[in-house]
């Protein structure tokens, strides 16, 4: 078990570290999209769009960099966090229900853990010695 101390440590330091780490999943991979083509693999899986399929494609890897960006540094992480929960859940149907493909169980599985950091942080903000934790 964790002292008080050790406690009081892991909600400051510890709360800050998982934010950055659930901003960097979206900034990273946003960034990947960016430079390496994904933005037209993207556009492929949107393809029942038609021309906006690129629009749309290019909109989700901004957000996923921008939104990213803002829970890594702590700023309007509530908007941020409710922003990527849609786009997470809006992917998921997309791109991740042919449960006939354990991958792909695994991968909506990911992705509802990833919900479920979100709507902690929505929850509870950025963390850090700013929040008020409950006794």
């Amino acid at each position: 078990m964790l002292s008080s101390g050790q406690r009081d440590l892991v909600r400051d330091k510890g709360t800050v570290l998982g934010r950055a780490l659930i901003g960097l999943l979206f900034f990273a991979s946003g960034l990947s999209m960016a430079f390496s083509g994904g933005a037209g693999f993207l556009a492929g899986s949107l393809d029942f769009l038609g021309p906006l399929a690129t629009v749309v494609a290019w909109a989700g890897i901004i957000l996923k960099i921008v939104a990213g960006a803002a829970i890594i540094i702590g700023k309007r992480v509530g908007l941020a966090s409710a922003l990527l929960i849609i786009f997470t859940v809006v992917a998921t149907i997309i791109a991740h229900l042919d449960w006939s493909d354990p991958n792909e169980i695994t991968a909506t599985l990911k992705n509802l853990a990833v919900i479920g950091g979100l709507m902690y942080l929505m929850a509870y903000g950025p963390g850090g010695s700013n929040t008020k934790l409950a006794k």
